[in-house]
């Protein structure tokens, strides 16, 4: 889970299904150490993202950037 300033697919909470790209995006606390949650999403219907996106469009679930990276919306998912 990403939830950081960049938001190139909108404005919402990140997921990627590549665990090396979310490290990335990680900082470390003082004694070096990094934290990453597992989680399982429900993506649903996906459109492609942007930076101008506020929310999902009307009938789709989430947004993506067609490759790793999901965006949700809604605790829920």
């Amino acid at each position: 889970m990403m939830s950081f300033a960049r938001t190139a697919y909108g404005v919402g909470v990140y997921f990627s299904s590549n665990a090396a790209y979310s490290h990335k995006c990680t900082t470390s606390n003082s004694n070096g150490e990094r934290c990453m949650f597992i989680s399982r999403v429900l993506i649903g219907k996906t459109i492609k993202g942007d930076s101008s996106m506020k929310t999902r469009p009307l009938g789709f679930d989430s947004t993506t950037d067609g490759n790793h990276i999901f965006v949700t919306y809604h605790d829920a998912q």
